[in-house]
């Protein structure tokens, strides 16, 4: 993955999710993205961010995608300029009030401002809805949650939420083989954590019962599914290596 912010975020809203998970601080092996050596033994965590695939010859939600991260992103940095603390931040747009490039300027100024002046949280465990009279017409919700020493500001995906196929995580599965086979060789336990979180892509997606309920091939002891925004984790049935 390459962003070792979007990591540890990760690896916090894990913790949330699964209180098994090492509260010490891991070394970062690359791979595994981090590796927690406990009494009994080596435990290495591994992440990938799921991206469904565009169809064919489409370019959905590109366009309007790419402006709502640049507004997001101005926004982030205003806050910052501000001396607004660091925070978790994700910003859904109204889908009734299509973005405008000659907006992008204010309307950065104006989510800045809403998180500005909002209550923030007081824990890293409680989530903030900004008020719909705190926010621009073309925003249709601001979530805020406490980070720690870091700040990772997102824009929503959009369009339609397509329900995945076992056939999706097979595929994400045999592109991060090789890396689970080095992986392998530097700790006892492995696990592997598929993040569906589409942070700045167009598709959104969402677990399936059939994707949920199968039985997957990965060369490692745990694979999780996990929905980083609302630190939410599943656990997919790997099938029993042979020794």
């Amino acid at each position: 993955m390459g962003d070792k912010r979007r990591e540890r975020f990760q690896l916090e809203m894990l913790r949330r999710a699964m209180p098994e998970v090492p509260r010490t601080d891991p070394t970062e092996a690359e791979p595994p993205d981090f590796l927690f050596a406990t009494a009994e033994s080596t435990l290495g965590i591994e992440f990938t961010e799921f991206h469904l695939p565009p169809e064919p010859g489409k370019r959905p939600y590109q366009e309007q995608q790419a402006l709502k991260k640049r507004v997001v992103d101005q926004a982030a940095a205003i806050h910052a300029r501000c001396g607004g603390p660091d925070l978790y931040v994700g910003v859904h747009f109204n889908d009734q009030h299509p973005l405008d490039k000659r907006r992008i300027v204010d309307l950065a100024h104006e989510i800045a401002n809403s998180v500005l002046h909002s209550r923030l949280p007081t824990s890293i465990t409680e989530h903030v809805a900004v008020p719909w009279r705190e926010r621009p017409k073309e925003v249709a919700a601001i979530q805020v949650s406490r980070m720690k020493d870091d700040s990772l500001w997102y824009a929503d995906a959009g369009g339609w939420v397509v329900p995945l196929t076992p056939n999706h995580v097979d595929e994400e599965l045999r592109r991060k083989a090789p890396r689970l086979a080095v992986a392998r060789t530097r700790c006892d336990r492995l696990w592997l954590v598929i993040v569906n979180e589409s942070l700045d892509r167009a598709a959104a997606a969402e677990s399936s019962p059939e994707m949920l309920s199968h039985v997957y091939d990965a060369d490692c002891d745990r694979l999780l599914w996990l929905v980083a925004s609302i630190a939410r984790a599943t656990e997919l049935r790997l099938r029993a290596r042979v020794a």
